[in-house]
């Protein structure tokens, strides 16, 4: 992408797409956050298992036979026997080991006493049949009666607090969006109006258009609204001028709406606005395309609502705001009014050079397919105002241009 936009750096330097595919995006701290805590926990969760294969697991099966060094069903005699040598070895008087010395004796005692020795063939054990318990490991710290209200803190703030908060947070983002992550509530201000506005016009569609809660500060953390604004925008609509001010429709009416109504406005207009809106207005464009697809959408799911119902007071909309739609979203692209001539998407046509090209007498241009049609030499002719660079910019435009033909047979 990047050699692809270096190779088109001359065509279209100048051009608004260009520079906002350029903007390098700002640094979200958040995503950087939680993979350091992932890889944290991963660490910690390693570092521990890697601990507890290394801890030495002393609990060993208890078997008499084994301590007196006999084969399982040794004779009375040869435990008697075992027992006299082992005794002397280890008896502490001796300087030998009291625990094992224990050790001994309990496992002679056990394998003498008839009793013992049938419930240590019959259950494993001389005492008899034991309950079996479980447990868990837990680190010591945990179960410490001096630690236990930070235990309890830590248990409570994390299951009580964090937990809920995080997955009450989720679940409001989730409940505030659709599917292609446009404001629910931006969805039904829209459906309102299309359905309030059955034939709605470029003026109409611009103005619903802007009162998007995308644009709302109250509901996007991203849209910005400034003291500046007080000053700036009255400014443009008087430049503008013919901006509807006097109908009382909230949101459309909204102080955000309306700035958002003006920055679109000027982008068609192609005028030059105060540096600090440029931001804002670049932030508008971007949300539009998404925006004015989910207004065709709302249109289409009205229109498929008011053919599956029989009751004659639910009103379509007309086809015809559907097409508005589809016109703003070409206008908005390419940074045009409508009815204006598309020769200027061309670099270094302007208002004041157009009319060399479209009055011309000799040759009928009207949209850039006739210009591309012209010959070479024709068409340097026309643009003779040009030069020589200005006018290689502007072949290499025409040529990035796609070439359409279609075949229609009807049968």
């Amino acid at each position: 992408e990047q050699i692809r936009l270096k190779n088109i750096r001359n065509v279209y330097g100048r051009c608004l797409w260009y520079r906002l595919r350029l903007l390098k995006p700002q640094q979200n701290i958040i995503p950087t956050v939680k993979k350091i805590v992932l890889l944290a926990g991963w660490a910690l969760f390693l570092f521990l298992a890697y601990k507890v294969s290394k801890t030495d697991r002393e609990y060993q099966e208890y078997n008499p036979y084994e301590v007196l060094h006999l084969d399982p069903g040794a004779s009375i005699s040869e435990i008697k026997k075992q027992y006299r040598a082992l005794s002397l070895k280890h008896h502490p008087d001796k300087g030998g080991d009291e625990v094992m010395f224990m050790r001994i004796a309990k496992a002679y005692a056990a394998l003498t006493d008839e009793e013992s020795r049938k419930n240590w063939e019959e259950f494993g054990n001389p005492d008899g049949p034991q309950a079996t318990s479980f447990g868990i490991a837990l680190p010591a710290w945990i179960v410490d009666q001096k630690n236990s209200i930070l235990v309890l803190l830590v248990y409570g703030l994390a299951f009580m607090v964090i937990l809920p908060v995080v997955v009450g947070s989720w679940w409001y983002r989730s409940i505030r969006y659709s599917g292609d992550q446009i404001l629910i509530r931006t969805t039904q201000i829209y459906t309102y109006f299309v359905y309030k506005t059955r034939n709605m016009d470029m003026k109409r569609l611009i103005m619903v258009l802007a009162g998007a809660s995308e644009f709302d500060p109250q509901y996007n953390k991203d849209a910005t609204s400034r003291p500046a604004d007080n000053i700036q925008i009255p400014q443009l609509i008087r430049e503008i001028g013919g901006i509807n001010l006097k109908k009382n429709e909230p949101p459309l009416t909204c102080p955000y709406s309306l700035k958002a109504r003006v920055l679109l406005l000027t982008h068609l207009a192609r005028m030059k606005v105060p540096e600090v809106l440029e931001e804002d207005q670049q932030f508008i464009l971007k949300k539009s395309p998404a925006l004015l697809q989910e207004m065709i959408n709302v249109i289409c799911q009205l229109i498929i609502m008011a053919r599956s119902r029989e009751e004659r007071e639910f009103r379509a909309p007309s086809l015809g705001s559907l097409e508005n739609c589809m016109k703003l979203s070409q206008m908005t692209v390419q940074g045009l009014q409508q009815f204006k001539s598309p020769l200027l998407q061309l670099p270094h046509i302007e208002e004041d050079n157009l009319r060399r090209v479209s009055n011309h007498k000799k040759y009928k241009i009207k949209s850039i397919q006739d210009l591309v049609s012209l010959k070479g030499s024709d068409r340097r002719n026309l643009l003779h105002f040009l030069e020589d660079k200005k006018y290689d910019e502007v072949m290499a435009v025409l040529g990035s241009f796609p070439y359409v033909t279609m075949d229609i047979k009807p049968q």
